[in-house]
């Protein structure tokens, strides 16, 4: 138990260096599914269309849907939105990311966060452009 006490206390006396830094944070290459692709190509489209916007989260929204729900709906829809927001842009800037891969458990995880937040809503109105 020593030793293993001893070698975590020197573990944080010596620092890493700032590349060995950078490839701990960085994404790890490994492939997607076909319809995590699909889901992410989809988005890829949306943004780079212009259709939606990952700064105005409004935009992720089917308008004519939204407006027709009840004031409880549209609280939850918009609670789910700011927290879908944060993950498409997460996942934006990741894919824009030069040094990183186009596929990774990260996307993966993201995209399967993001489904769930879908879905807790569209389990009961299909409220989102996506």
């Amino acid at each position: 138990m020593d030793d293993f006490l001893s070698t975590i206390a020197q573990q944080g006396k010596t620092p890493l260096s700032e590349k060995k830094q950078k490839q701990a944070g960085a994404p790890l290459q490994g492939a997607l599914s076909n319809e995590h692709k699909q889901f992410l190509q989809t988005i890829k489209q949306l943004i780079a269309s212009g259709e939606i916007n990952v700064e105005e989260p409004k935009t992720f929204l089917k308008k004519d849907v939204y407006d027709g729900l009840s004031e409880e709906w549209k609280e939850k829809s918009d609670l789910a939105l700011s927290n879908i927001a944060m993950l498409l842009k997460q996942m934006y800037e990741l894919y824009v990311r030069t040094d990183t891969p186009n596929e990774s458990p990260q996307y993966r995880t993201m995209i399967e966060q993001l489904w769930e937040m879908k879905q807790r809503i569209e389990e009961h109105h299909d409220v989102f452009k996506f």
